[in-house]
């Protein structure tokens, strides 16, 4: 007896009203439009669902031609339920497996193609290309944003060491002339230090950079805290905060459009990440030391300065690396620490430092005085 089906024949995404026909070779289709009958060999034929209602798909070859056929499970089991045993199993499952697993990991292998060459790629060709005084409007928009999420770190407002008339500020700005006089940016950076625990420092695209009170507290030469200046001033001068932007950036609109958030990731989320330290690759440091070291020469400080300081607030500083370290997304300590003694070898130890003896002491007590953060124009 014929029963009723809905028939999908892999090309159109419209069912047809069908009649199922039992004949010895198989399933017979058997179209409304006077066509030819369609036959599905029993082999080649594979139940997806019994219940509610009976779901088929056609294997041939174990390839799946994106036919099916949908019937009442009741009138199918009535006419076919004798007939089940013939009908092919396993090797569509496999097959359709074997196919999802492939899929997957192309997927997967063009996703980490993506993540580990062209977003990198990518970042790295279209930052040089962004404007400066458009990378500095950035800077702008987002500094109060950033300085608010480290004010959040010790619950309390973050405040800026120093003052327009302090000391301690005439020094550290003595400072940034003297070593960015040999970085041929295209403006001046403009550095403060921030009142706040976290020893740390970074720079914001646009070259505004920040250094945080334990850099000053924990520097025992004026050399060391100018180590760690000239390094944030490699990252301007490579134009490292807006290349992870953008790295990151594209990568966030990557994963929202995989997930479904087309929105991606906010631009204060990912500038945060990477001024806690996690955006910049171990290539990028490394291009920071070089500059760094650079920069001190010119300035005829020694570049040796920040290993010292390394040494002292970092207990991997004599560490030996371990396999571990090829994972991290900053070199270790002791890396670091070998990769500037090789670049200032060449160098003569013993220069002059770079703030003379009462500069260093206004520049120790520039957090003495502290002030908020002056809203600037946008």
């Amino acid at each position: 007896m014929d029963i009723l089906a809905r028939y999908f024949d892999g090309v159109r995404p419209v069912a047809q009203a069908v009649t199922l026909r039992r004949v010895a070779a198989g399933l017979e289709i058997v179209l409304p439009d006077g066509r030819a009958p369609i036959l599905w060999p029993y082999a080649e034929a594979r139940i997806d669902a019994l219940t509610p209602e009976v779901q088929l798909h056609r294997v041939r070859q174990n390839l799946d031609t994106g036919e099916r056929l949908i019937a009442s499970a009741e009138a199918f089991q009535r006419e076919f339920g004798s007939m089940l045993a013939s009908f092919g199993r396993g090797r569509a499952g496999e097959a359709g497996a074997m196919r999802i697993a492939l899929w997957c990991a192309l997927a997967v292998a063009s996703l980490a193609f993506l993540f580990f060459v062209g977003l990198p790629v990518l970042a790295r060709v279209a930052a040089p290309m962004v404007p400066w005084r458009w990378e500095a409007a950035l800077g702008r928009s987002v500094e109060p944003q950033v300085l608010e999420y480290f004010s959040k770190e010790k619950d309390k407002p973050i405040a800026f060491c120093g003052g327009e008339a302090s000391a301690g500020t005439a020094a550290l700005q003595a400072m940034v002339s003297r070593l960015s006089a040999g970085a041929n940016l295209p403006a001046p950076v403009r550095v403060d230090v921030l009142d706040t625990p976290m020893t740390n420092a970074f720079a914001l695209p646009g070259g505004r950079i920040f250094i945080f009170r334990p850099i000053i507290d924990k520097a025992m030469s004026p050399d060391e805290v100018a180590g760690v200046l000239a390094h944030e001033i490699g990252h301007v001068v490579h134009r490292d905060a807006m290349r992870g932007l953008i790295h990151n950036g594209a990568l966030s609109l990557l994963i929202g459009a995989v997930l479904g958030d087309i929105t991606g990731g906010s631009t204060i989320a990912i500038l945060s990440k990477m001024m806690l330290g996690s955006a910049y690759s171990r290539e990028t440091e490394s291009e920071a030391d070089r500059v760094s070291v650079d920069l001190m020469r010119r300035a005829g400080a020694d570049p040796r300065a920040i290993n010292d300081f390394f040494r002292r607030i970092s207990p991997l500083g004599n560490a030996t690396p371990t396999i571990f370290d090829a994972l991290s997304s900053h070199p270790v300590t002791s890396e670091r620490i070998a990769a500037v003694e090789a670049l200032a070898a060449a160098i003569p130890k013993g220069g002059k430092p770079i703030l003379e003896a009462q500069e260093w002491a206004a520049l120790k007590a520039i957090c003495a005085q502290t002030v908020k953060p002056a809203k600037e124009a946008p």
